[in-house]
């Protein structure tokens, strides 16, 4: 019988080797109780941040700042704004959902999406205020309102669907409003309050009127009406990239005759492309047999008188229009022409070789306007390493009235702008002022019949799009008035707003046209939503004294803390180590 080998025993630990075992098993242990703290704090990290940022977890220190006078602070949402959402945008979603679930179609809900990663947005001091505003709503209403965030520069197609043309562009400094079908695409500084018209200097965040507006336009049934002017010969037909790039800004595109047609009553926007015959008056043969007891001129001035406004497109073969003109006078705008020796009256014809398209320079390209209101519409564009091309193909150019004098501003040191000057016109109660927003180049010359007429200067350029407005306040509250202008748009090239330019993603017309459509555009303004001023204007009416002595007691403990925990815990280790 064969007897199975025996498993040889392992040799006995001598007591010189069992220290150093210890002392491994005891690194080893140290080792792993070390990683599992660290880990456990970094998964402790991200769960807290996670849930700072989902429920919104933060310490207003602007509370105690702004509300010993004016009861709101910067970051902390105003009940005013929660219960606008709460009681007008809301029930219009929860309408629209329940017809949808009836349909057996899916619920929608308002998406506000900023164009940037979070950690970029946050980092931002006037997007961060936008930040917070939206995610409190989200926070209040998490099945009707979401808050998401694009990296626009690195995923651009996921934006596609919400550019006004294929050529426009979205910027990580706008935020994309969305329900449904319809969206609103918004730069940042539409939130904010200016110091004046012209400036571009910011000194309060209206951010909760402007997101309670933005919201209200989206969820209501009724949008604005943009009206293309038909009956003097336009071809508003050819121009459906521009009617498209409307309809994407907000607007319902409708045509009429204004010398028969009212205008409709829910309308903001008269445009005229390309006009070949006169607006007509009354006593005119062209109101024989009608029911009109207004002529198209008074109908215009009354339209512009509720804050409305008027676009209107010329070019260098647009006859004289001398009843249009003339009211145009009063909007500080005239159609430059000349007359040559031989008595040939005419448009200019601006011609710039210097800075050119085409190959005999008659498609210049623009310089940007980057003061006043001017440099307002062009600002977004501006704001990019490299800003695209604006082009006036066969421009004409337009001249200040002579109604209007020049008003100068002196240059600004502090934020770096320019010296620079507009047009300027008051009588009978009445202010309005005219700036340009896009000029030719020092190098731009004007013909009259193929000859040169006029060259242009550094004092004198040839303007081809100017932004005139009527000023009006309305006094909101004790120390805020708001300015609710009417605006006219002139470009001096009707090829401006083509299809080829506007679909072509060479050049900025596209562009500037959806900022010019935002600057002139009127949304439903929610009372009882008060700006918030980043400096407290108002006189104290209460003593405030901050606690000093409170702060430095707890940041000593914070500071404290932690030295005294790792203190103790270093202790109770030594102790056990030397006892063990």
């Amino acid at each position: 019988m064969t007897k199975e080998p025996r498993t040889p025993r392992p040799a006995a630990v001598s007591d010189e080797a069992r220290p150093e075992i210890n002392r491994r098993g005891r690194r080893a242990i140290g080792a792993t109780v070390t990683a599992g703290v660290l880990a456990l704090v970094v998964l402790l990290n991200i769960l807290f941040s996670f849930a700072a940022d989902r429920y919104m977890w933060q310490l207003d220190s602007s509370v105690t700042r702004y509300t010993v006078q004016t009861d709101v602070s910067l970051y902390t949402p105003s009940e005013n704004y929660i219960e606008w959402i709460r009681k007008e945008v809301v029930p219009m979603v929860d309408q629209l959902n329940g017809e949808r679930a009836a349909k057996g179609e899916e619920p929608l809900t308002v998406n506000i999406k900023f164009c940037a990663e979070r950690d970029e947005i946050y980092a931002s001091d006037a997007m961060r205020l936008l930040q917070y505003s939206a995610m409190a709503l989200q926070k209040e209403f998490p099945d009707h309102i979401k808050v998401s965030y694009i990296n626009v520069e690195q995923n651009p197609s996921a934006v596609q669907q919400y550019k006004a043309t294929s050529a426009s562009r979205i910027y990580p400094y706008q935020i994309i409003f969305e329900f449904g079908t319809e969206y609103r695409v918004r730069s940042y500084d539409t939130f904010f309050l200016k110091t004046s018209e012209t400036s571009s200097d910011y000194w309060a965040y209206n951010g909760e009127q402007k997101i309670t507006s933005i919201l209200l336009g989206l969820t209501r049934a009724v949008s604005p009406v943009a009206a293309f002017i038909t009956n003097h010969g336009e071809d508003v037909k050819s121009i459906s990239a521009f009617r498209s790039l409307i309809e994407k800004s907000g607007y319902e595109v409708v045509d009429i005759d204004l010398s028969r047609d009212p205008i409709p009553e829910n309308c903001r926007l008269l445009i005229s492309y390309d006009p070949q015959t006169d607006f007509m008056g009354l006593g005119n043969s062209a109101y024989a047999g009608t029911s009109t007891d207004q002529s198209e001129i008074d109908k215009l001035d009354d339209f512009l008188n509720e804050s409305c406004s008027f676009m209107l497109f010329v070019d260098k073969d647009t006859p004289k229009l001398t009843v249009l003109e003339e009211y145009m006078e009063e909007w500080g705008v005239t159609i430059a022409r000349g007359e040559l020796a031989d008595g040939t009256v005419g448009n200019y014809t601006v011609r710039d070789q210097s800075q050119k398209l085409d190959k005999d320079g008659y498609t210049p390209i623009a310089d940007y306007v980057t003061t006043g209101m001017g440099g307002t519409i062009t600002s977004p564009l501006r704001k990019v390493s490299y800003p695209a091309k604006v082009v006036f193909p066969n421009a004409t150019s337009i001249s200040m009235s002579n109604t209007y004098f020049t008003t100068f501003v002196e240059a600004d040191t502090s934020t770096g702008t320019p010296a620079y000057s507009y047009g300027r016109y008051y009588r009978n109660g009445v202010s309005r002022y005219m700036q340009d927003v896009f000029r030719g180049s020092m190098n731009a010359v004007a013909e009259i019949g193929g000859e040169t007429y006029e060259i242009s200067t550094s004092v004198k350029r040839f303007r081809f799009m100017t932004l005139s407005a009527e000023t009006r306040s309305i006094q909101e509250t004790a120390y805020l008035t708001t300015s609710d202008p009417s605006y006219v748009a002139v470009f001096s090239s009707t090829e401006f707003a083509s299809n080829a330019l506007l679909e072509s993603a060479a050049y900025g017309n596209a562009d500037v046209l959806s900022a010019t459509l935002l600057t002139m555009g009127h949304e439903v303004e929610p009372a009882n939503l008060e700006f918030k001023a980043f400096k407290v204007f108002e006189m104290d009416t209460t003593t405030y004294t901050p606690d000093v002595r409170g702060m430095m007691v707890t940041t000593a403990i914070l500071t404290a803390l932690p030295i005294v925990i790792c203190i103790t815990v270093g202790v109770v280790v030594s102790i056990k180590r030397k006892y063990r």
